[in-house]
């Protein structure tokens, strides 16, 4: 009876030990499926960011980049919608040097090879950046390349960070330091002329980009800019137009024709061949190929007036 007994009980031990070994082998399992699956969602969610934002390629690892002096442009005269800075950068490599613009944005993730829009807006609004010799491309022979570089920006904030993402480096600027309005770039002539009780303003140049010939667009090429004379009329006796125009550029001496009067602008009409009156302002256009360093409008402009037979010329170099 008791050997009966005895059985009994280490059955159930076994019983019991096996149990407890079948829920331990289950508990490991439910561990690393859970550990499987974490992984796995991890991995995915990996995968899934680096194919919304690729990881910026290193070409110019070695390339050091130092700030030699910086100035902060604010549009406070009017409104831009930006402000922006003018860097010297100084690049420094063992090879000759050849850093791609791209591999630099801001704080703002405003990449420093797509600030086109930002200039073209400057130019349009008759303010001269190109004195700065603001370049676009970062390549020379040498080792060691200083240059100037435009960086837009649209922050309240004091400070603005650039960052290289082909080493992780950071340039930061006080945008409380060397600071200008940027009306101190306004291009504007003011040349008065005044050709018996005709006076007339020949207040500001810029470039246009959208133009009509005939009442309808008229596509400008790339490889050309279209700069615009506006002209404002303070006083007038009699019958008084413009009856032609010229652009002597001061660099070269070429000799540009106004655009007829078939071309205006979509923001000003041209004033060529119209009668003149006052308060009712207007613009002539000369067609010309794009300068490779940005628009010049040194020179002088010379104009026909059909009550004189002698061309007016009216300086146009803003220093």
């Amino acid at each position: 009876m008791a050997r009966k007994r005895k059985v009994r009980i280490d059955r159930i031990i076994i019983l019991v030990l096996s149990g407890v070994l079948i829920l331990g082998l289950i508990g490991f399992g439910v561990y690393q499926g859970i550990s499987y699956l974490s992984k796995k969602m991890s991995e995915d969610q990996s995968q899934g960011q680096s194919d919304s934002v690729p990881a910026p390629v290193d070409t110019v690892k070695g390339t050091k980049i130092t700030l030699l002096d910086y100035d902060v442009f604010i549009s406070e005269s009017e409104n831009l919608g930006f402000n922006f800075i003018i860097a010297t950068l100084q690049f420094d490599s063992e090879e000759p040097v050849s850093f791609d613009l791209g591999n630099l944005q801001t704080s703002e993730k405003i990449y420093l090879n797509n600030v086109s829009k930002y200039i073209n807006t400057l130019n349009e609004k008759s303010y001269k950046i190109d004195k700065f010799n603001i370049v676009n491309s970062v390549v020379s022979e040498q080792n060691s390349y200083v240059c100037n570089i435009f960086i837009p920006y649209t922050t309240d904030s004091y400070s603005l960070r650039l960052l290289n993402s082909s080493d992780a480096s950071m340039i930061e600027f006080d945008l409380n330091k060397n600071t200008n309005d940027i009306s101190t770039l306004k291009f504007e002539t003011d040349q008065q002329i005044e050709i018996g009780n005709t006076n007339v303003t020949v207040s500001s140049c810029s470039v246009s980009t959208m133009m009509l010939h005939n009442g309808m667009e008229y596509q400008v090429p790339a490889t050309m800019n279209v700069y615009t004379f506006n002209i404002n009329v303070n006083s007038i006796e009699g019958n008084v137009m413009i009856t032609d125009a010229r652009f002597v550029r001061a660099s070269s001496d070429e000799v540009i024709t106004c655009m007829d009067e078939t071309y205006e602008s979509v923001k000003v009409s041209n004033c060529l061949g119209k009668k003149l009156e006052v308060g009712e302002n207007g613009a002539l256009f000369f067609e010309t190929f794009a300068q490779s360093d940005g628009p010049d409008y040194s020179g002088s402009l010379m104009l026909m007036f059909s009550n004189s037979n002698d061309w007016v010329k009216v300086p146009t170099v803003l220093e």
